[in-house]
């Protein structure tokens, strides 16, 4: 793992489209849900902000945590989950 791709998310993707998708309308859903029921500051601001962080990751489809764990759920050659030790060959 290389410190300075991960502060500047210039590694790879590594957010497949099922887990994107999620991201994006759990993120939207966290990050307006706050404001929606009218819930104080002090639940609202954090609220809004790791919604948009969620949503972020989902935008960009690079996520931090998954780049420290070496982690992926992007499609590698056309088939996904491609580093699962578990699965047979």
């Amino acid at each position: 793992m290389d410190s300075k791709k991960l502060v500047t998310l210039t590694f790879a993707k590594n957010v497949g489209t099922p887990d994107r998708i999620f991201r994006l309308v759990s993120g939207a859903a966290l990050a307006g849900s706050g404001w929606y029921f009218r819930l104080p500051p002090a639940a609202v601001i954090p609220m809004s902000v790791l919604g948009g962080m969620w949503f972020l990751t989902g935008i960009l489809s690079k996520c931090s945590v998954h780049y420290a764990l070496g982690y992926s759920t992007c499609p590698v050659s056309g088939e996904p989950f491609s580093s699962n030790p578990l699965r047979r060959q």
